[in-house]
């Protein structure tokens, strides 16, 4: 147990800063999107004009796609220890390569925890303020799903970013990895634009919407569905699996 929590903490203080920033940004995020509410509470509006506590699931839905963010987004500490040096002195460490890869994911699942509280508490503040029962009890479920949705996504671009730092050994690899890796996307986006034919859309007529209120409740159908947050926990359990495999090999490979 010893050996896990100084790993962790290594990692924590290595990456502190990154998560201050990320943290800060996260509560200015939330603390904006609380404006409307107290506006409302300042001045109430008009009888007939639409009120902005009717965009409490849109702001919600943000704060908790940008904690999913903040969790799922890679913490830096690989180019850290490729930069310092410290990933080849890590080899002839006593630490194995798998003790060090669930080190990993337990800080990960920590950022997850963390952010993921911080959403749920801004859900309750904000219901419980402008006591909002348009979705009933189920407004969490909206909240949850979004914020998983949100970690699965970029916890896939960490892996992928994770693999592609793996073959870097010193500062000059991580450089020329980097530019690969930068030019790389720039192709996949390209060709995938291509591929699936991509336009866009047409000006809506006068009166018409982009996106028609059937679309826009199909949408929040599917998001407070618990359905659905069986699917997410399911493909979160498998990215996480992935996740752990992936830096299982990243602290495995050796100098030829």
């Amino acid at each position: 147990m010893k050996l896990y929590t100084s790993l962790i903490y290594r990692e924590l203080k290595l990456t502190r800063k990154r998560f201050l920033l990320m943290l800060i940004l996260f509560l200015l995020l939330s603390l904006m999107m609380m404006t409307p509410l107290i506006l409302v509470f300042i001045s109430k509006p008009a009888k007939g004009e639409e009120s902005p506590l009717e965009m409490i699931p849109l702001f919600v839905g943000i704060v908790a796609l940008t904690g999913g963010f903040m969790a799922g987004t890679n913490n830096g500490l690989q180019k850290a220890d490729i930069s310092s040096g410290w990933k080849r002195y890590s080899f002839v460490l006593p630490p194995t390569a798998k003790q060090q890869a669930l080190s990993d994911l337990l800080l990960k699942l920590g950022y997850i925890l963390f952010f993921g509280l911080l959403s749920a508490a801004f859900e309750l503040v904000y219901t419980a303020a402008a006591d909002y029962n348009k979705f009933g009890n189920k407004l969490y479920i909206y909240m949850l799903n979004i914020f998983l949705g949100a970690v699965c996504v970029v916890m896939l671009v960490d892996i992928a970013y994770s693999y592609i730092m793996m073959f870097a050994k010193d500062k000059n690899q991580l450089k020329i990895i980097g530019v690969i890796a930068f030019l790389g996307a720039g192709v996949i986006l390209r060709v995938a634009g291509i591929f699936f034919n991509v336009k866009t859309p047409e000006q809506p007529a006068d009166g018409d919407t982009l996106i028609s209120d059937e679309t826009i409740n199909r949408f929040e159908a599917v998001l407070l569905s618990g359905k659905t947050s069986l699917c997410i926990f399911a493909v979160f359990a498998v990215i996480c699996t992935v996740y752990f495999l992936a830096m299982w090999r990243s602290h495995e490979r050796r100098e030829p």
